[in-house]
């Protein structure tokens, strides 16, 4: 007998989650073996946040495969027909759960991701104001639709509106980030170009732009799906969670393993671990006076000696 199209995406949606859940405990393994292998200061900043991920990540599968087995194993929900599809579609503590674990993952990258596109510019207060903006407008409207899905108000006209309100402004700060981080490297790159030989920051810009291209489609994905008002969308939340993990892991583990490289190959290269922006060269010019007292030497005095002198530095030439 086929399962109904319900179940199939849940089941579905649990496949791809554990997927990607042992993707991030490959890459998490990465991120702690380059951290805390080189012979370089601990960035705690970087470290914590992968830690932080990847338990959200842990939490998060866990709770799922509980929701799961219960909604496939308990004799009480199993018994009644169709009792499965009424569990996984129902607002249970298990499912608020997972949905604040979402927030709170996502919550967290976009922290993140704020504050390297503010160091990457040089500590500029005015990008950090706005981005941060855009952060407290994004976790405010996704806060109140999650509180209308608890309510019951699941596909409701104002659970819609404030789900697209959400999406658009979790858009709008992803391509921003990842646009500013990736051109703010180009130009640096550019700077320092004709003392490398090449672009020093290339490989950077891809990964910072791979990562950030997956979670926007990401979330255009369960955007699409809440909009359209498939059931589904809870599964496609549940493999985002995941995927939301897997994007700082990624980035760091890319990042961090090729500087490891590079410093493996020229031992002697720069140990920064920022972009290196070449600052004009300053030239300070110093004009001496001396002051001499009255000659009072005739002129012909004065050739004489002149002449003299002269002879006197093409010899030492």
């Amino acid at each position: 007998m086929a399962l109904p199209n319900v179940n199939r995406m849940y089941l579905t949606g649990a496949w791809l989650e554990s997927l990607l859940y042992g993707v991030n405990c490959v890459l998490f393994g990465l991120c702690m073996y380059a951290l805390f292998s080189r012979h370089k200061p601990l960035y705690w900043l970087n470290a914590l946040a992968c830690i932080f991920h990847f338990t959200i990540a842990t939490a998060h599968n866990i709770i799922s495969l509980v929701h799961f087995l219960q909604a496939f194993t308990d004799p009480a929900i199993i018994s009644v027909p169709d009792g499965s599809i009424i569990f996984l579609l129902s607002n249970t503590a298990l499912t608020k759960a997972m949905g604040g674990l979402f927030l709170l993952n996502s919550l967290a990258l976009n922290l993140l991701l704020t504050w390297r596109l503010y160091v990457v510019w040089n500590h500029r207060r005015i990008l950090a104001f706005v981005m941060l903006f855009l952060v407290t407008g994004w976790i405010a409207t996704g806060i109140a639709n999650w509180v209308m899905l608890i309510a019951g108000h699941t596909f409701s006209k104002y659970s819609l509106a404030l789900a697209r309100t959400s999406c658009s402004l979790d858009l709008v700060l992803t391509i921003s980030i990842t646009s500013g981080i990736a051109y703010r490297l180009w130009r640096a790159g550019r700077e320092v170009v004709g003392l490398t030989g090449h672009h020093a920051y290339k490989a950077a810009i891809y990964t910072i732009i791979e990562s950030g291209a997956i979670y926007t489609s990401s979330i255009v994905v369960v955007c699409a799906m809440y909009q359209a008002g498939s059931p589904a969308f809870g599964a496609a939340i549940n493999v985002d969670t995941q995927i939301v993990t897997l994007t700082p892991l990624f980035l760091t583990a890319s990042v961090t393993l090729n500087m490891m490289h590079k410093e493996s190959v020229h031992p002697e290269a720069s140990t920064s671990v920022g972009p290196a922006f070449a600052s004009p060269i300053q030239v300070t010019v110093t004009k001496e006076t001396h002051t001499h007292p009255i000659d009072t030497t005739d002129a012909s005095t004065q050739s004489t000696e002149k002449s003299q002198i002269t002879r006197a530095y093409h010899d030492n030439v």
